[in-house]
């Protein structure tokens, strides 16, 4: 699928080049006219030819050049190119494309800048060929969720000789939605309390579905094809199978976008804590939702991003990594503080899964993450703090990213993060002891201990808060 491209507009100008050569042709055959030089005839006259025949040859009309970018979204580790067609124009010998360098993106060639030519042909007359198109290229590849923009370019044409160049304004196309590269993520304990219609997960109760419970005698009202012919047969009374309904699930994401702490180098390297909390999120949104659950999604502290309803579906999962891929941090202002006050107001429904992904440095998550949990609610909060930021024993180039600027007294701030380390391990603390799990983010298999026993505690009667 190619993205919509965009019609270059310029107009053809004089080089300087040409300028010079004519000037220089002129002034050197005027010299040895006026002085009777023949040596300056012999220097300048080849100028002077050059910048006539240029001139002669110069491009009689505009040509067509549509710059595009030919995927209109990738995922992490992705490539895609910047293209420039040139249609073959009278005129035009050369072209050329350079981008400017992207964040986040690895290009082919690494100068990012390529040319091509037309092989210099005549000037096309009646009974000519058409020449092909010109196609300039430059792989980009991303590394890393987001949204990219690819340039600006610059894309220059040029007349023979070089006489004439053909230049429109740098170039920036749409940017191009990087989405989250979701980690390898499997549960195999069903959410607790599923609740709905269908789904894959399974009820308590009876009901249409496909896991046997029972096989019992016929009761008025139950179905002929559910009759179990070998029992009826050897009893002589008819038998029925009851089977377990399946049901569906609500899971809703609180993805914390308070902070990144931590280095993020995309696809094979360092990751931040908002890097494995997008991938964490998209891995688990595709799990549930390839298993027939409703998924929903809330941002906390992202500017611009509303709360994605539950749903289900593959048009739903685009839509969750479309969000997840324009997810921002908060620059820790007030407006973010009271914007996450104004978020964490959000609506539950009973039965709703939620799994909080926070590096736990917010206590208003934490806190948030205890008040669901008191309300009746399944909380599963998983802790995206890079493991090599847990520590105390941090470098002076770690530390240095943790404050954002250049650290005067590094055995300060070394002493400052230990503190918040030891607040961080304090509430966490008060989190499981409260009854909300608190686990590293590890992939597979990571929230199935944690599930299971919330299967267990939702059987079993507890006092909530209305």
């Amino acid at each position: 699928m190619s993205a919509a491209g965009t019609d270059l507009q310029a107009r053809w100008r004089v080089t300087p080049a040409h300028v010079r050569a004519l000037l220089l042709g002129l002034a050197s055959v005027g010299l040895s006219v006026l002085l009777r030089r023949p040596d300056a005839l012999v220097l300048g006259s080849p100028l002077l030819v050059v910048a006539v025949w240029s001139t002669v040859r110069r491009p009689s009309s505009s040509p067509v050049v549509r710059a595009r970018v030919q995927h209109p979204v990738l995922r992490e580790g992705q490539a895609t190119r910047w293209l420039a067609t040139v249609d073959a124009a009278e005129g035009v010998e050369e072209a050329g494309v350079s981008l400017l360098a992207t964040p986040y993106t690895l290009y082919t060639p690494g100068s990012r800048s390529v040319a091509g030519s037309f092989g210099g042909s005549p000037r096309p007359g009646p009974g000519a060929e058409p020449r092909e198109p010109l196609r300039l290229e430059v792989v980009c590849q991303s590394t890393r969720w987001g949204h990219r923009v690819l340039g600006p370019a610059t894309v220059a044409l040029t007349g023979p000789l070089g006489a004439y160049r053909w230049e429109p304004e740098p170039v920036s196309l749409p940017a191009v939605p990087t989405v989250p590269l979701p980690d390898r993520f499997t549960a195999r304990v069903p959410v607790p309390r599923p609740d709905g219609l269908v789904g894959q997960n399974r009820s308590h109760h009876q009901g249409e579905g496909g896991e046997l419970d029972q096989i019992r005698p016929f009761r008025f009202g139950d179905r002929l094809r559910r009759v179990h012919w070998p029992v009826s047969v050897r009893t002589g009374a008819l038998h029925v199978t009851a089977t377990h309904a399946d049901q569906d699930s609500e899971i809703l994401l609180l993805v914390d976008a308070m902070h990144d702490l931590g280095r993020s180098e995309g696809v094979g390297g360092a990751s931040s804590s908002l890097d494995n909390a997008v991938r964490a999120a998209g891995a688990i949104a595709e799990h549930y939702l390839r298993a027939g659950d409703r998924v929903g999604l809330l941002v906390l502290g992202a500017r611009d991003l509303p709360q994605v309803r539950a749903a289900a579906g593959g048009n739903h999962l685009r839509r969750l990594l479309d969000v997840l891929a324009r997810v921002t941090v908060a620059d820790g202002t007030v407006s973010d503080e009271k914007r996450l006050r104004t978020q964490l107001r959000h609506h539950v429904w009973a039965g709703t899964l939620a799994v909080v992904l926070t590096p736990a440095i917010s206590p208003q998550v934490l806190a948030h993450a205890l008040a669901l949990s008191r309300r009746g609610v399944a909380v599963v909060t998983v802790d995206t703090l890079p493991p090599d930021l847990a520590g105390p024993d941090l470098e002076a180039g770690r530390l240095e990213q943790l404050a954002g600027s250049a650290v005067q007294r590094p055995e300060l701030a070394r002493l400052a993060w230990r503190l918040r380390l030891m607040e961080r391990s304090r509430e966490m603390t008060r989190a499981r002891d409260a009854g909300v799990p608190v686990v590293p983010w590890a992939g597979p298999g990571t929230l199935d201990l944690v599930l299971r026993d919330l299967g267990r505690r939702s059987r079993s009667p507890r006092v909530v808060t209305r």
